[in-house]
């Protein structure tokens, strides 16, 4: 039990080292998103190593590691309903007039780079170092010694709490158990990334408009 501790919190701090220490080199010059994408970009490669290293730890014992589904097809579906799952549960933030009561200071931060930047930092890198770490590690260990359904909640109320701002963890949480959702019904962790990645590009699209 101690070393599956240990393995979730490895990830999580990774994480949040590199995103402090990228923060206090760049954050005098730089703007959060800049930031943010550069943090990720340098989470990658480690996060993506000690992921495929659980892989191929996990092969032989894994008998279901095919996707039942249609992989394209899937990957279409789970990219639509990223975009119709931000604009479902923005439209509801909003019925509820949630940025009434707290502040967006940190999403607005983010939103107000280049176009550039937002595309391919917030819409294509964040998605990519967050799943890895959030569903390719935390999530896909924690399911070694918990449940799946306990696993699922709780991977995503980490994933909730780690984004610190009250409205993004209203948002977030939800949006981690149809990315568990999805991730489980197809087995690759390209159908996650994929929802991620429509849900985010639908956040800075609506942004510019």
């Amino acid at each position: 039990m101690m070393n599956g501790m240990v393995s979730l919190i490895t990830p999580l701090l990774l994480h949040m080292i590199v995103s402090e220490i990228t923060a206090a080199l760049l954050g005098s010059r730089f703007d959060s998103a800049v930031c943010t994408s550069v943090a990720a970009l340098l989470v990658i490669p480690a996060a993506g190593f000690m992921y495929f290293r659980d892989r191929q730890k996990q092969a032989g014992a894994e008998s279901d590691i095919s996707p039942s589904v249609h992989p394209v097809l899937f990957g279409i579906f789970c990219f639509l309903a990223g975009i119709i799952l931000n604009l479902i549960w923005s439209g509801i933030l909003n019925m509820f007039h949630i940025t009434s009561f707290f502040s967006n200071t940190a999403q607005e931060r983010l939103l107000a780079s280049g176009a550039a930047v937002q595309i391919i930092g917030l819409g294509v890198l964040v998605p990519v170092a967050e799943e890895l770490v959030f569903r390719g590690l935390i999530y896909t260990r924690m399911k070694r010694f918990l449940p799946v359904r306990i696993s699922v909640f709780l991977s995503a109320l980490l994933f909730a709490v780690y984004h610190g701002n009250p409205i993004q963890m209203i948002f977030a949480f939800p949006m981690s158990i149809a990315l568990a959702a999805v991730f489980e019904r197809g087995k690759l962790f390209v159908f996650p990334l994929l929802f991620h990645m429509g849900a985010n590009l639908m956040a800075v699209f609506a942004n510019f408009f």
